[in-house]
Order: C-alpha cells, then structure tokens, then sequence
C-alpha cells in the first residue's frame, strides 16, 4: 500500500532528534510533500572519478549521482521507490536508482543521465526526484543491515570496490579493443584511399606531360611533386587516427620525395 500525503507529514521531524521504531524524515520541510511521497531536494552532486559539488552541468550523454539534503529512516514495515519527476523527464534527464528496503537509514541517493542534445545544469536546493513510501503487509525477518546503512556522503563501490575491479577493468578493456577495431577500419580505409588517388594521380600526371611531349626532367619533378603531397596528407591522417600509436617510418616518404624536388631545382637553376 502507497502512504499518502497525511501520514507522510508525520514522517517529518523536526532538528536532529533520533527516532525510534518509525519511519522519519530528518531535516525535511512539509512544503516537499505530494499527495503521494515527497520531493526530495539536491544537497550536492558527484561525477563518476569526480568530487562534491554543489553545482554541477551535464553534457549530453553525461551522468552524475544526487545525494538528497533529507536524511531518511525506514522503519522494518516501509520501503522506498525513487521516482524521477515528470519536469525532469521532460528536460531530456534518465534516472536510475535503488530501492531503499526496511530498516535502512540514509541519505537519498540516485544517478541522473543527459538524454538530451544539450547542457543541463544541476543546482543545490532543486528537486529532481520524489520518494514515495509502501506499507508492507509484515516486516520482512532481516531488516537492511547493508554497506551502505548511514550513508551520508557518497562512497561509491564501497566495499564492493574490489569485487566488481576485475569487472570493470574487463568492461574498460572491450571498449578499449572497440576502439582500436575502429580506429584500424579507418586506417584501412585511408590507406586503400590513398594507394588509389596516388596511383590516378600519377597516372594523370604522366598521361599529361606524355601528350606535351616533356623532358625526363618535368616528369621526375611532376612525379615526386604528387608522391611527397599524397604521402604529406597520408601522414597527417596517420596522425589524427592512430593517435595513440603512430607509424613515424611514414613521414619519411615525403621528406625524401620534397628533399629531392628541391635539389632537382635547385641544381636545374644553377647549371
């Protein structure tokens, strides 16, 4: 069963009193009360690898964890359910979040995600999720008596930290390998991209100077000309796909193709 709003009101309390064998509210104002649950107001935000913030902004794509300023306790008859509100959906936000089981005391915590095509900021004091209480038929025979009980300030994996390491780093290494499966169809792709153009481009080259009737010498100058360019721009793309792990050897086509353009003309204007 759903509470609704007139016994939600009596979950609130007022100052830092501890109270015993019911559901409580700390540091909750009425004024958060919905006909069914309670608004819950941002105390501050974490980035995943980030630190506290009262102030956060979220580019699209990006996700960061809210911790509520009210303290709650459940008592071993009430859950809790996180609800993202419908003016948050509507800005472009996802969220994800537990469900906060009998007997747990703690802060209010849940993960929003930027669904959208633009930068949403987040700010200290605003609401961006509800929490609603159900009323259990009995109390359950283990209360919660988890890692994460008292949570006040975010502590991520906690102890499960080195647990799901092993997961993660599995996880960081599949998307590691994705990218560089990418990286490398790129790099075929320029590759084959470039043996073409450079192969119709001297071809071109050649065709042309054969029908002006040129000298050996226009057609050694012509030909390291498109040779050093072509190679040039297939370093630079080296470069930008390859970031990481670049091929250096290639640079040296067209320094030697410039290097023996320029002592051809150079030679031909002093003789």
């Amino acid at each position: 069963m759903i509470i609704v709003d007139k016994y939600i009101r009596m979950f609130l309390v007022n100052g830092q009193t501890d109270v015993h064998d019911q559901t409580a509210i700390y540091n909750g104002i009425e004024d958060c009360v919905t006909n069914i649950g309670y608004d819950l107001r941002a105390d501050f935000f974490v980035k995943p690898g980030g630190k506290q913030a009262e102030t956060c902004e979220l580019a699209p794509g990006e996700s960061a964890f809210i911790s509520s300023q009210e303290r709650v306790k459940f008592d071993n008859m009430t859950t809790g359910t996180v609800r993202l509100k419908n003016s948050r959906i509507r800005m472009g936000l996802t969220m994800d979040a537990p469900a906060y089981q009998p007997g747990h005391e703690t802060n209010i915590f849940f993960r929003v995600t930027n669904l959208s095509n633009a930068s949403i900021e987040l700010k200290r004091g605003e609401k961006y999720a509800m929490l609603m209480f159900e009323q259990l038929n009995e109390a359950p025979e283990f209360p919660y008596t988890g890692t994460y009980q008292n949570e006040r300030d975010y502590t991520g994996l906690a102890k499960y930290d080195s647990e799901y390491a092993d997961q993660i780093k599995s996880l960081d290494g599949k998307v590691k390998n994705l990218q560089e499966l990418e990286k490398s169809l790129y790099g075929n792709v320029i590759t084959i991209l470039t043996i073409f153009i450079a192969i119709f481009s001297i071809l071109n080259v050649n065709v042309s100077l054969a029908m002006q009737a040129a000298t050996a010498m226009h057609y050694l100058v012509f030909n390291l000309a498109t040779v050093g360019a072509i190679s040039f721009l297939a370093a630079l793309l080296n470069e930008v796909v390859y970031a990481e792990k670049k091929s250096r050897w290639i640079w040296w086509i067209p320094i030697v193709s410039f290097t023996a353009l320029a002592g051809i003309v150079i030679l031909s204007l002093l003789i």
